[in-house]
Parts: structure tokens; C-alpha cells; sequence
């Protein structure tokens, strides 16, 4: 099932890899498929094992989808200090678009 555009929260993408423009890159991506990026691609500063949509209570389903349009294999429980009212996703090393 599809999320229709209007009902999806915003999200929030981060590189945690060397390679510059990563986030960049997969925030026109998200936008491209219908997904709001809030803020600027940044950086993520921590350890990450695999490339990641993290979702806060209530948001499987939107974190599905989003993993699915990006090209993300996993998602997962949103950490403390993520905010909860929207997906975060980190890429890593793994991403390969």
C-alpha cells in the first residue's frame, strides 16, 4: 500500500560515509518520489552498521516505503536523540543507490 503524498511525514537524511554529496543525492531522490526533506543533507557523527530509515512510534509503514523508494534495505526504531516527528534516514558505506 502507498502512503498518499500528503499524509507522509517529513524526513531528515544524513551522510555517514566519506563520500561527499551522498545525502545530497538521496534527498533528490526522496524528493523526487514524493517525500518532504526538512533542513539541509548533513552529516551524521557516529557509528552506523548498515545504511538505515529510522522511524519514530507510528511510523513503520511511512519507513517502509521510504526505505523501498530510496533503495535502503532496513528500518528501525528511531534513537533518543532523533526527532520523533519524522523519518531519519543514515546512509553508510553499504548504500549503493
Amino acid at each position: 500500500m502507498t502512503i498518499p503524498v500528503e499524509e507522509r511525514p517529513a524526513i531528515e537524511v544524513y551522510n555517514n560515509t566519506p563520500r561527499k554529496g551522498l545525502a545530497d543525492e538521496v534527498a533528490g531522490r526522496a524528493r523526487q518520489a514524493g517525500w518532504t526533506v526538512a533542513g539541509s543533507p548533513d552529516n551524521w557523527h557516529g557509528k552506523v552498521a548498515e545504511s538505515t530509515v529510522y522511524y519514530p512510534p507510528g511510523m513503520l509503514q511511512a519507513a517502509n516505503q521510504l526505505a523501498h523508494d530510496i533503495g535502503i534495505g532496513r528500518s528501525k526504531g528511531a534513537l533518543d536523540n532523533m526527532k520523533m516527528d519524522r523519518l531519519t534516514v543514515i546512509l553508510t558505506s553499504d548504500y549503493a543507490g
